[in-house]
């Protein structure tokens, strides 16, 4: 993405919650049957029915932007959709949180602890990383209870954030998610474990389509794919000055102070 591009997304890019209502009901009209992560293991678990279509909504809360959030709980709602929301502790709404969990939603954690410590102890090396994997995980493990705890969430689906610092030391999404830390925090199931992704038949991320998103989305649906799964981000359905601003300011000071 270009200067001009990213200037423009982050800046003067309109709201596209209509967009967002048009797949919804796309997606209830084809005859789909709505689910979070965790609401699909159960499905899983009980045997999937073959004859009916599954679609798995997922939102990465990667920047503090819940007027759009709010807006497309709201959708999600009038179509009886649910979608699991991950925030991270940088965008913990707990109103918001509980909203989406009286909702028939599910709201958990986003986490980035590979990416905090290797900040933290200015970490940049992929086998200095690795040398710390154990207390990395110590870290999570606590962090994980905290935001728990603070939430009042069970928080049983976890997500990985993907941080620049974690291409900057080459780890990759599940190198943190042991079964030790899996057993210590009661956690059913991680966003990317390879079961999971394994049973969709298509999945599609709006970071990655350019614009497509939409078209790609109500594409896939009218084929009728078994399992979709749409994975979006908040700053792709809006652009916040303030938010945005904020989230760029920080990102160049972090980027500035791991080139150090």
């Amino acid at each position: 993405m270009n200067l001009r591009q990213r200037f423009y997304n982050d800046f003067f890019r309109p709201s596209k919650e209509a967009d967002y209502e048009l797949i919804l009901r796309t997606a209830q009209e084809a005859g789909y049957e709505f689910h979070t992560i965790l609401s699909f293991e159960h499905v899983v678990a009980q045997g999937r029915e073959a004859d009916k279509k599954y679609l798995i909504l997922r939102r990465d809360i990667d920047t503090a932007d819940f007027g759009i959030l709010r807006k497309m709980l709201v959708l999600e709602q009038k179509y009886g959709a649910r979608c699991t929301y991950y925030f991270r502790w940088n965008t913990l709404n707990i109103a918001l949180m509980h909203e989406i969990a009286k909702a028939g939603g599910e709201a958990s954690y986003h986490y980035e602890e590979i990416a905090s410590y290797c900040y933290k102890h200015h970490i940049k090396s992929h086998d200095v990383m690795l040398s710390h994997m154990e207390n990395i995980r110590d870290f999570f493990i606590r962090q994980y209870h905290r935001f728990k705890q603070t939430t009042g969430q069970p928080c049983l689906t976890v997500a990985a954030h993907g941080d620049f610092v974690n291409e900057i030391v080459k780890a990759g999404s599940m190198i943190l998610m042991d079964e030790r830390v899996r057993a210590a925090c009661g956690i059913i199931r991680e966003a990317y474990d390879d079961e999971r992704m394994s049973m969709l038949t298509c999945r599609i991320a709006d970071q990655k389509e350019m614009g497509r998103f939409t078209d790609n989305a109500i594409a896939a649906i009218q084929r009728g794919e078994p399992v979709l799964e749409l994975l979006t981000h908040p700053r792709q359905w809006n652009s916040p000055v303030r938010v945005n601003m904020k989230e760029e300011i920080s990102r160049l000071y972090r980027g500035l102070y791991m080139k150090l």
